[in-house]
């Protein structure tokens, strides 16, 4: 889909509707800009999804699990 916009004398775009409406882009989404191989892209940045895993992994032995995981690498690497 293509879809065309102006930029404002103060550096301003507006999101064509049927965009907003397709990337669930409401007013006071913020988003994030990057360059990707010379194209300037906008992507949603929703820290709603980052602040709902807050704690999620509270618990987890995954500091003792990964010093496991390093103590096998290292005893398989050994052995050859």
């Amino acid at each position: 889909m293509r879809s065309t916009a102006v930029i404002s004398s103060k550096g301003q775009v507006v999101i064509p509707a049927n965009l907003r409406k397709r990337y669930r882009l409401k007013e006071g989404t913020t988003v994030v800009f990057q360059e990707d191989r010379g194209r300037l892209v906008l992507e949603a940045n929703d820290y709603r999804t980052i602040y709902a895993l807050q704690g999620s992994l509270r618990g987890l032995p995954l500091e003792a699990d990964l010093e496991e995981d390093r103590r096998d690498a290292r005893k398989r690497e050994n052995e050859r």
